[in-house]
């Protein structure tokens, strides 16, 4: 995306019920599927990421063409210009409806409450370990959570350097899985060697 010019993948339109290329890919267009209940937020941090760059998570649903609702998450990264502003936005989407399908009103609430506790970090990192290792937010919660335990670290805190590491090195599921992997040996304190990190591509 750069001043409002979207490339969006078929896959993408095809999950907003749109055949490829049908309408113009813009942020209005994004906006306009958001669910009423989740517009707000996600518009914010769509805000934050283009004033201030770096990784981005989104938990949130959005009402397709035919008026299903879907729950997805949106994740991805800034791209700089070479005098460091935010010229242009990457990332992904993962649809997590069927994932979510089985569970009931209550579980989603408590999910989305843990989720507000978490923090933007935390929701970071867990949005890098999906898009990595293609699990769930549960899932990629664990993974933190086990490295915290081996470490005796704070969640917090290990999400805080997941989330440095990658981004030093741009993000590839390697890295993040590598990274993973450091943060959570004991021999290593819970530390990430910058010197043996991949590099972006």
């Amino acid at each position: 995306m750069t001043r409002d010019q979207w490339h969006w993948s078929d896959t993408l339109y095809e999950l907003h019920g749109y055949k490829p290329r049908e309408i113009p890919a813009t942020t209005s267009a994004l906006m306009h599927h958001k669910h009423p209940d989740h517009r707000d937020r996600a518009a914010g941090v769509f805000a934050a990421v283009l004033q201030d760059g770096g990784t981005y998570s989104c938990y949130h649903r959005i009402v397709d063409r035919d008026k299903h609702v879907l729950s997805v998450v949106s994740v991805g990264r800034t791209v700089l210009d070479p005098d460091g502003r935010p010229a242009a936005i990457e990332g992904y989407y993962i649809d997590l409806t069927d994932a979510r399908r089985d569970e009931t009103e209550a579980d989603v609430r408590d999910a989305l409450a843990r989720k507000a506790q978490a923090g933007p970090v935390i929701d970071q990192a867990k949005g890098m370990i999906m898009l990595a290792e293609g699990c769930t937010a549960d899932e990629a919660f664990e993974r933190l959570r086990w490295c915290s335990q081996d470490t005796n670290r704070k969640v917090a805190d290990v999400a805080r350097a997941l989330v440095e590491s990658v981004g030093r090195s741009g993000f590839r599921s390697d890295v993040v899985s590598d990274a993973l992997d450091r943060l959570g040996d004991p021999a290593r304190g819970g530390q990430v060697d910058a010197g043996r990190q991949g590099s972006s591509v």
